[in-house]
């Protein structure tokens, strides 16, 4: 993330900060501007037909995936496919997902922790190159 061409390609520090980019760091000492949840948010975009995804590695031990399902519980909403392994390959399973009424999608990808594309890029790719595509997550029978 540091590296000018990796910048460049993502529009990123393009006011040339003074520091480096890091995983985790202390340039930030004190957030307190952090609403309590999102689920407002995530139900504005959904009224407004937006897709939603909400993804968590399945060894998060910041945010861990059962407390994204009891957000998401809180929710109410109605299943629309339930509960499922998505493959990264014809025999790799790339996580789980399940998608609910309102175009919100909820995956987790395996074997990854807090950062997911730090932890499976390959997997945190497909996650997002399906999202930007609008194609559901493969299952055994869409492995592409």
């Amino acid at each position: 993330m540091n590296r000018p061409d990796v910048q460049e390609a993502l529009h990123a520090n393009v006011t040339r900060l003074t520091h480096d980019w890091e995983p985790c760091s202390d340039v930030i000492q004190k957030w307190v501007d952090s609403p309590s949840t999102i689920i407002p948010h995530l139900k504005e975009l959904m009224a407004n037909g937006l897709q939603v995804w909400i993804f968590s590695g399945d060894i998060d031990g910041r945010v861990p995936v059962t407390s994204t399902k009891y957000s998401i519980n809180k929710m109410k909403l109605p299943i629309k496919t339930a509960w499922h392994p998505w493959f990264l390959t014809k025999d790799q399973v790339g996580g789980y997902t399940q998608v609910y009424e309102g175009d919100l999608t909820f995956a987790t990808v395996r074997e990854a922790g807090h950062q997911v594309p730090s932890y499976q890029p390959a997997r945190a790719f497909s996650l997002i190159k399906h999202f930007l595509e609008g194609k559901p997550l493969p299952d055994i029978s869409r492995h592409n």
